[in-house]
């Protein structure tokens, strides 16, 4: 494993008035591989590599050009690079590298993909089908299944023999999959990343790389993050959620990994359940850890089971591992609810009263949450702003910035990072625990306002995942740091990191100053017909317990003509 060096700390990206710059960064991002991953590749993956990089500047071009776009089949007529001068010669070099297939054998639904819908005609017309002239394309494919239903593969000119097209597919997707999941640590980013760095829409901080940031650490690894991905595919596709079960990892010893596979198969729990199939759906809840998975389990076993008593004591048995409390209120109302059947004394969990008042506004025709902060502002001269759940995360962010940004092992493992990779995974606090009461202290002794100032000022723009910039201006700052106490700050930013993935959102829309009194008041709207969500409720609820001037506004619109 090669040590890291000056010249990888960040990557270069290549200017986008060069006509070759997706070339430059494809090149970036496959010899980052090749540096900080080799242990990850096969010899002949890592062989494919090094040729890749000896072929002809056009042919690497292309190749750039056909990874980064969509699928892995491509028309010849569709490969027109006004940069590249021979498409022929290009796909030739890649040809006798065995990085592309020339008249690849195709399916009935990658001949549908590559056809538009005159051609699809054609194709019908010479199997000996006459579709009505005004068919729709979807029309065709089923058209073409009951024509040609049980051919195999083939070449297009089987399928079309007057065709004049020509087709190449890739035959490194593959490999290109896997160096771009080593790359990034994941597949949701793709090459447009190195883009949007360059135009200046996205900054990010940087972070050193060291060998212990990389995603995967084992080639296994790669392995269990594609089958997951596969499975999320299948199942985007519709296929039955049977049949993806036996596509599905086994339990991964790779924590983040096996939070992601757990994930996964809540997704299919949900789907099944949606689909009528009750019993995958329960057997997959019931052995699913995720607070999610065991509310619905249980909600699925009150539908089902005529033993109430026994089901309850089921539940009591396992609510004591949930770690939400919005999970927790929900197996609270189950218990409710199966105590009563049972024949048990049971009373609802305590409620908070909420302080509310009632308004009756006249509809401007802007959203409820503007007409009420324009409302409340104008009535009682008060400096008010739309926040929402941007400020608290917000100065959450600023006050631990050197806590996000940490190259602990597996959080940073390339440049394009909003925040690390473990932030909304359940070690997250416990990776960082010394930081995180460092910085929670300077709440006592008063650091905390210069802390965040300064790094607003040296940090505004930077992509980070808790902070929408546009949201955070300097006058909310300044107003919300001077008026906002000390203590009900950490109240909030402890109950954050308490569930960082589910606590910040929910909190109330509005933040009103009133700056002769020094003091702030937190409102959350309720247009007609709309009420408290569970997740805003808890929230309201703890702020209210720690002292926060937190109450709901009701609204009612003005019905005079």
């Amino acid at each position: 494993m090669p040590k890291p060096d000056s010249d990888t700390r960040t990557l270069k990206r290549a200017s986008l008035s060069e006509p070759l710059y997706y070339l430059e960064n494809f090149r970036t991002v496959i010899d980052w591989v090749i540096r900080h991953h080799r242990d990850l590749l096969l010899d002949e993956e890592w062989e494919q590599l090094e040729a890749l990089l000896q072929l002809p500047e056009s042919s690497q071009a292309l190749l750039a050009r056909m990874v980064m776009r969509k699928g892995d089949i491509f028309r010849f007529d569709g490969l027109n690079y006004d940069e590249i001068a021979s498409i022929e010669t290009a796909l030739q070099h890649l040809h006798t590298a065995d990085l592309v297939e020339l008249n690849p054998h195709i399916d009935l639904h990658e001949l549908y993909q590559l056809c538009r819908r005159a051609e699809l005609m054609e194709v019908l017309a010479a199997v000996g089908a006459q579709p009505p002239k005004s068919a729709r394309k979807p029309d065709l494919f089923t058209l073409l299944e009951i024509h040609t239903g049980d051919c195999l593969p083939q070449a297009i000119n089987d399928w079309w023999p007057d065709t004049e097209i020509q087709l190449v597919a890739l035959r490194c997707a593959e490999l290109m999959t896997r160096v771009r999941l080593m790359f990034f640590g994941n597949l949701h980013q793709d090459w447009s990343e190195f883009v949007l760095a360059e135009l200046g829409h996205q900054v990010y901080e940087r972070v050193e790389f060291i060998p212990s940031s990389r995603a995967f650490q084992h080639r296994e690894e790669l392995d269990q993050y594609l089958a997951i991905y596969h499975c999320y595919a299948l199942f985007a596709d519709e296929t039955p959620i049977a049949d993806i079960l036996p596509h599905c990892p086994k339990l991964l010893s790779n924590p983040w990994l096996e939070h992601r596979r757990q994930r996964m198969l809540y997704q299919l729990a949900h789907g099944a359940e949606r689909n009528g199939e009750q019993d995958i759906a329960v057997l997959l809840y019931q052995q699913n850890p995720l607070d999610e998975a065991q509310v619905r389990y249980f909600r699925l076993q009150e539908k089902n089971s005529t033993d109430a008593t026994s089901l309850l004591n089921e539940l009591e048995q396992s609510s004591t591992a949930l770690r939400r409390p919005e999970s927790q209120l929900h197996l609270s109302r189950v218990a409710h609810r199966l105590r009563r059947k049972s024949g048990l004394a049971s009373a609802m969990p305590k409620k908070y009263t909420i302080p509310t008042d009632k308004l009756t506004l006249i509809n401007t025709g802007h959203r409820v949450e503007l007409v009420v902060l324009n409302t409340l502002t104008e009535q009682h001269d008060l400096s008010g702003f739309y926040s929402e759940n941007t400020l608290f995360t917000g100065l959450f962010a600023l006050l631990f910035w050197p806590v996000l940004f940490e190259p602990l092992p597996g959080a940073f493992f390339h440049p394009f990072q909003s925040g690390p990779a473990d932030l909304f995974r359940p070690d997250f606090v416990e990776r960082r625990k010394t930081k995180i009461c460092q910085h929670l202290l300077t709440l006592d002794n008063g650091e905390y306002q210069s802390l965040i100032k300064q790094c607003w000022r040296e940090k505004y723009g930077t992509a980070c995942t808790l902070i929408h910039w546009p949201s955070l201006s300097e006058e909310l700052l300044e107003l919300a740091l001077a008026i906002i106490p000390a203590e009900q700050l950490k109240v909030v930013f402890n109950h954050l990191l308490s569930d960082l993935r589910h606590h910040r959102k929910g909190m109330p829309d509005l933040i009103l100053f009133d700056q002769k009194t020094a003091a702030y008041q937190l409102v959350e709207v309720k247009g007609p017909g709309d009420r408290l969500q569970d997740h805003q409720r808890l929230w309201i609820e703890k702020m209210l317990e720690a002292g926060l001037p937190v109450s709901v506004a009701e609204i009612t619109w003005d019905a005079t003509p």
